[in-house]
């Protein structure tokens, strides 16, 4: 029998679970060694030497949450009995790669092992860390970036395929910088919006030079006029890499005889299929956590967030994919007073609790107010924005209810930005 090289340190005090664990792993190769609690896991090994530890949260002396910080580089893996999607986000705010339930399911864990394990390659550790969108561990995430890691280094064209706000910039931006034309430019050219004129100079650009990358935002809806210039560059310039992306189906299109088949083969040679956020819930509280914590460096104060908010953010449709989470957290952030913890009326959805049907069963959040400021947006030009845009038709009481705030907030914030009030208003 081959023994695999992956080791996996299993710290749980209960016998059953623990001897059940080890058995299970070992059938499928993995060198497994064992701990009753935080304090033998240390004294009896150096964490660093394993791929992988696998603790129970609830530990005699001390949770296994903290193994995270001694286990340095090592992911952590956390079985909880308690599970819920605040004991996940709050094991994942310290640190842990992933959580499971228990009593859990066989084939469940042996998923996790082996996801958690391949994920520490340090390329998709690299585009976890610099590009925030890709954060995650559900398997629709790690196939997007298990197929970046493979692709990036070689020049095959790549096509990148997903809804409006899933990342699809960022993965070809993260193509183009891990691989052999990283020290040469990247040129995005905007088919939706791009002339004749604009599509050549920007060719040119390329094909005058040593070479580089030329990402096709939007392909779908290059002109056809200029699809043809499009496959001539592809045909005649071999020192280009070409990256697509599309919101499309594209070879239903070449069928329909919009879109030119020879185009829609070369660049197809790599496909990538970007998950939509309402297909990978579990990573949105790592998201969540990220972009709270940003936000929290730039308002000076922490922030938290209520588990009915947790749970709107999870059973939402999510149409604008991250890019809609991102901006929905802004907001609530902005509206919030050091404090006080973020709740789904901060955040402009309606509690799951507050929407039932006839026969009781709850329909998913909605966003209550608009949520689609640029992230950039400071904050103050977005509370300005919001009340100018509602005060004719809202009242004070109204407004503040709308933003989540007293109408004593409402009252400093207008002062403070200078921001008048109705002199009809007296609700």
């Amino acid at each position: 029998m081959i023994i695999s090289s992956k080791s996996i340190l299993i710290v749980e005090d209960e016998d059953i679970i623990r001897q059940s664990l080890r058995t299970l792993l070992e059938r499928h190769e993995y060198d497994v060694s064992e701990a009753v609690s935080v304090k033998a896991a240390r004294e009896s090994f150096n964490l660093s030497s394993f791929d992988l530890i696998i603790t129970d949260l609830r530990l005699p002396g001390g949770p296994g949450t903290d193994l995270i910080n001694p286990a340095g580089c090592v992911p952590v893996l956390v079985m909880t009995s308690y599970a819920s999607l605040r004991s996940a986000v709050e094991t994942m705010r310290q640190g842990a790669a992933d959580y499971i339930s228990k009593p859990f399911d066989y084939d469940e864990m042996l998923s996790a092992v082996k996801r958690i394990i391949n994920i520490t390659k340090p390329k998709i550790n690299l585009a976890i860390a610099e590009n925030k969108v890709l954060m995650g561990s559900s398997p629709e995430i790690l196939k997007v970036l298990s197929t970046i890691d493979k692709a990036a280094p070689t020049s095959a064209s790549i096509l990148i395929k997903g809804e409006t706000g899933t990342g699809k910039r960022i993965i070809a931006e993260l193509i183009h910088r891990a691989s052999v034309m990283a020290g040469q430019p990247l040129i995005t050219i905007n088919c939706a919006s791009v002339t004749a004129q604009q599509f050549s100079g920007q060719l040119a650009q390329l094909t005058e030079k040593s070479g580089g990358t030329l990402f096709l935002a939007n392909i779908c809806e290059l002109p056809e006029s200029l699809q043809s210039q499009a496959i001539q560059a592809i045909e005649q310039h071999s020192n280009i890499r070409y990256i697509a992306s599309t919101g499309l189906d594209l070879k239903s299109l070449s069928q329909l005889g919009t879109f030119r088949k020879d185009l829609f083969y070369s660049l197809n040679v790599v496909n990538i299929q970007v998950p939509a956020l309402r297909h990978r819930t579990t990573d949105i509280p790592k998201l969540t956590l990220h972009f709270l914590e940003q936000y929290s460096n730039e308002l000076g104060f922490a922030l938290d967030i209520s588990p009915d908010a947790q749970q709107a953010l999870v059973d939402y449709n999510w149409p604008g994919n991250v890019r809609e989470l991102q901006n929905m957290l802004y907001q609530g952030a902005i509206l919030s007073e050091p404090g006080q913890v973020i709740s789904a009326r901060t955040l402009g959805m309606a509690s799951t609790d507050d929407h039932v049907d006839d026969d009781a069963n709850p329909k998913p959040a909605k966003p209550a107010v608009s949520n689609d400021a640029p992230a950039g947006l400071s904050l103050e030009d977005y509370f300005t924005s919001f009340v100018l845009e509602n005060q004719e038709n809202m009242s004070e009481t109204a407004l503040a209810q709308k933003l989540g705030i007293s109408r004593k907030s409402l009252w400093e914030r207008r002062n403070k930005l200078g921001i008048s009030r109705k002199k009809s208003d007296s609700a």
